[in-house]
Formats: structure tokens, sequence, C-alpha cells
């Protein structure tokens, strides 16, 4: 066995939060419940999931043959909420995931993740030569992340289905490096959720309908950034203003309302002394604290902010898309993708001013932007004729037939609400 502590050690030098370590044991249990949830269709619109794949992902020796050990690692991504936008009430304004806020943690933890190898390839040269072999995942692989998480000891499967952490709860990124060391393995954690369900109750749109339990057809994130068609319309005035992903099940657990309030302890262990940080390196905080208080990465970027006015990006063109969130993850969505979410969001913030801006993106050249500009305006243009106008000009010249029924849908809310 090669010194786990020192390996763990590196982790944290790199920046990671939480570094542990289990075995490369298949996963059936993980498995099990993949399959049977995959069958049951709760993971429709996400092609990718399929029965092979997850046959590959909870058999560690299927991605990386010999395989021995798994380096699961967490980064702390929660940072605090800006201040400058939450009570601004002069335009309706969005809301983004906030894992979103900052740079694209892909881009954040891949190079960290390469760099750890090429350090473990040091660190067992003279006992492995160049025997070592790794793989490197960070949410887009073949990875079971969260049975990995779970079994190292990093957190609890929470009955959102999200990894809650001892003191920073599901504000974490998962990583992991799979391995042919043979390293000292950590041992799960035993808490749970216990009798809470507050995030069950929560969620507008019933994507939990049991604990440890998502359809993903109905959670907004899903609906926000996987989905690549139409929103279900019976879902779109349950999404309120948000445009990329949904933090509610996280917000609302106590859990991680904990972590938030450590987020000021991490900010006053950060001022302490370097002598006085070293005397506490049994604390987990202390690690962190070293680089300072936060991930700056992870901040909110000037460019996307936490909650950005919703009427101007209606007038993004795909060149203004591509240069506003090149290095953010919200890219992922693409710009038809935003813009749709954009435009139901201001069909449900019942803001007028919005009128003029989404009768400007029913002439977008995207038909899923054109269809839900059309559906925004039936919510909005019942108290005055220039949205029934609008709507009435478009479908005069609109030749895609899936637009037209929203623009006619649009026509019939607005008639109704007008009466």
């Amino acid at each position: 066995m090669f010194n786990t502590q020192t390996i763990k050690e590196y982790g944290y030098a790199l920046g990671f939060d939480m570094v542990h370590i289990t075995t490369a044991n298949p996963f059936p249990e993980a498995r099990e419940v993949i399959e049977e949830r995959i069958e049951r269709g709760l993971f429709e619109g996400l092609p990718w999931f399929t029965a092979e794949r997850t046959e590959v992902s909870c058999q560690p020796d299927a991605l990386l043959p010999d395989a021995r050990s798994i380096i699961a690692l967490a980064m702390v991504y929660l940072t605090e909420q800006p201040a400058d936008t939450t009570n601004t009430h002069d335009t309706p304004r969005g809301r983004i995931s906030r894992y979103a806020w900052g740079d694209d943690y892909h881009e954040i933890i891949k190079p960290k993740l390469q760099q750890f190898a090429a350090w473990l390839r040091d660190y067992t040269r003279a006992e492995m030569g160049d025997a070592l072999e790794t793989r490197l995942f960070v949410d887009t692989g073949r990875m079971v992340d969260r049975a990995v998480a779970e079994r190292a000891g990093l957190g609890w499967f929470g009955k959102n289905t999200n990894i809650l952490t001892k003191g920073w709860g599901s504000w974490v990124f998962l990583a992991e490096i799979v391995t042919n060391l043979p390293l000292q393995p950590d041992r799960p954690v035993k808490t749970n959720c216990g009798s809470c369900e507050i995030c069950l109750h929560a969620c507008p749109t019933q994507a939990l309908p049991r604990p440890y339990e998502l359809d993903s057809t109905r959670c907004i994130s899903f609906l926000t950034i996987e989905l690549r068609g139409s929103i279900p319309i019976e879902l779109r005035p349950l999404m309120g203003n948000l445009i990329f992903g949904c933090d509610i099940c996280q917000e609302v657990c106590p859990v991680n309302k904990v972590a938030e309030t450590r987020l000021g302890l991490r900010d006053r262990i950060a001022s302490l002394p370097e002598e006085e940080k070293h005397a506490r390196r049994t604390l987990p905080l202390v690690h962190v604290a070293q680089r300072g208080s936060v991930h700056d990465e992870f901040r909110p970027r000037a460019m996307t902010g936490s909650s950005p006015a919703l009427i101007p990006l209606l007038t993004l063109t795909e060149e203004d898309f591509r240069a506003r969130f090149r290095h953010s993850p919200i890219k992922r969505t693409k710009r038809r993708g935003l813009l749709r979410n954009v435009c139901v969001a201001l069909g449900n913030s019942g803001d007028r001013q919005a009128i003029p801006a989404l009768i400007g993106a029913l002439h977008d050249q995207e038909a899923l932007i054109r269809g839900h500009a059309a559906w925004a305006l039936g919510q909005l243009g019942g108290q005055g004729q220039e949205a029934h106008t609008a709507l009435l000009e478009a479908l005069e010249h609109e030749q895609d037939e899936e637009v037209c029924k929203e623009i006619r849908a649009a026509l019939a809310v607005c008639s109704n609400t007008r009466r």
C-alpha cells in the first residue's frame, strides 16, 4: 500500500476540498437502481442513459482493466450571493443555478485531475516504474460518481438524489481518478436524512415523487439544460424565472443551510495567522483556507451573474451568445435553448414591458424560440391589443406547424383573459 495520507494531502494542495479513497469493486446496487428507472422511463430524454452504458459505468474494471482503487474528490462551489441584483425590480430577471455562476467547472477541474495523475506517476515511479494507470472523470464520463462518493465516505445520498457532505452539503462538484494503485479505502459515512422530506415537497414540478428518486422528465434542470425540444406546456408555469438549472431542492435542505453558515466560518479561518492554521490541521476547513475564502473561479462571472436581466438576453445573436458564455456551463444549452428558457421566464413574470422583446422573438430564425415567445405573449397579452395583434400577424407568415400550434394556443389564452 502507498501512503494514502500523502496522496490526500496533494489533492488538498491542488484545491480539492475533500479527498477520499474507495475500492474499484463493482457497484451492483447502483446498476440495479439505474436499470429499473430506465425501464420506467424516468431517464426519457437522456438517450445516453442506456442499460449498456450503466453496465460499464458500474464496473470500474471495464473502465480501466486492473483497476484497484478510486480516488474520490469534491470541490466546493458555494460562493456568496451577489448583492447588486437580488433586490432589483426595475426589470424582470432570471435565476441561474449556483453551479453555473462562475467558470465552467469542467475547465477548472479537469486540468487539476491531469496534474494529480502526473504527480501520482512521479510519486509511484520508484516502486511501479511506468506501470501506473489512471482514468480521469469529471461528470462527463461513464462513472457512477455519486455511488463512488457514497462508498468513499464523501457523503450520503440525500432524498433529493444529490450527495450530501458533512459541512458543505450538496454544494460540491464530484470527480474521480480510477487507478491500478492499491490504496487504503475510507469507510462510508453512517449519516442519512432521517425523516426530513422538505426537498420532496418543495419541488414545484413534483420531480421528486418519492425519496431518493428523481423523475428527470419533470426536473427543471433537465427542462432548461438537457431538453433540446419544446418544454411541455403544463410545466412552463411551474418554472418561474429559472433559465438555467434549478437549486430549489438544495436551497431548502437543512444540511445545505448549515453549509451556507459555514461559508462565513471559512472566511474567518482563511484570515488566521499561518501558525494557527498549521495548529488546526485536523480541521477540514483548514485545507480550504490555505488558498483563500472561496474558489474565486466559481464566483459569479461579470457576463453571467446569478440573476441576469431577461429582456436583453432575447437580443443575443449566435456570436454574442458564444462570446458571452464561452467559459460558462451555460454554453451547454446553446443559444436556442437559453432563449427558449428566457421566453418561458418572461411569460411567467407578469411584466408587460417584456412584450416588445417577445414580439421580436416571434421572428427569430429558430422555430423553438418563436414557439415559446408565442406562449409567453399569450401569458402577458390578455390586457392589451399589442400582443394579440402581433400573434395574428405572425400566424399569417409562420410556416412551421408546431409554432403555428403555439400561436393559436396563445391567441386562445389572450382571448380568454381579455373577456
